[in-house]
């Protein structure tokens, strides 16, 4: 047993939404947890939620499917979920990353259970100039736990952010966005990746699909054949 997550376990902390004590590996009690935003049946490929009875994949899928080959997230970002996104991103509420990983964790272990399991985990990078005001890079964060939890390896600099770019959330739609990030990434020289065939990028929320699809380009060009995505949560385009 980790004994940091024992120790963790033993000491009460308060839920993140209701604000009760609650005794876990991580601070949200059943109650609050039942009631997040779950995504019910989601498109087979981008992962958005499907308001169409019977279909697997959405109509934006069926018409223009994008380049990575499947997306999932536990959650639609949705409130709370938004909320607790917003303040681990930018106020390193740490508290809150941590339970929505161990959640995304346990969800897409379950998912790798009953197929196939990648070779690498790759966390979505943050440029140097990013990082440095921001501290931490939250996705590289997600990943740990993931990779903690599921055994899949972790290759923390296998991507590179080469250059600067606005904030995708400053962007006014998926035109933009892809834009925005158009060659601004790069594949490390990494043997790890070299010798992978199917890797999972790890982001905290996918909207427009413009970084996963951008990144999943210069993956397959590195001679990545297969890459899904994983993320806490599914924004609605």
């Amino acid at each position: 047993m980790n004994p940091e997550r024992g120790v963790r376990n033993q000491l009460p902390t308060l839920c993140l939404v209701c604000r009760r004590t609650v005794r876990g590996a991580y601070s949200l009690c059943r109650d609050c947890e039942a009631e997040l935003p779950w995504l019910g049946k989601v498109c087979g490929r981008c992962g958005e939620e499907l308001n169409e009875s019977g279909a697997d994949f959405c109509s934006r899928c069926r018409l223009n499917p994008p380049e990575f080959d499947s997306c999932h997230a536990p959650f639609a970002y949705r409130p709370p979920v938004d909320k607790l996104i917003v303040d681990y991103k930018f106020n390193a509420d740490f508290a809150s990353g941590y339970a929505l990983s161990r959640i995304l964790a346990g969800f897409m272990t379950r998912r790798w259970r009953e197929g196939k399991v990648p070779d690498l985990l790759l966390p979505v990078p943050l440029h140097a100039s990013r990082l440095r005001r921001r501290g931490f890079n939250q996705a590289l964060e997600i990943a740990r736990v993931l990779a903690a939890e599921s055994g899949t390896p972790l290759c923390p600099r296998g991507l590179r952010k080469l250059r600067p770019s606005p904030p995708q959330t400053k962007m006014q739609d998926a035109r933009e966005r892809g834009a925005n990030i158009r060659a601004s990434f790069g594949v490390a020289r990494n043997p790890a990746i070299r010798d992978a065939r199917r890797v999972a990028l790890v982001d905290d929320v996918v909207t427009t699909m413009s970084t996963a699809m951008e990144l999943t380009r210069v993956l397959k060009q590195a001679g990545v054949e297969e890459v899904e995505v994983c993320c806490l949560a599914r924004a609605a385009l």
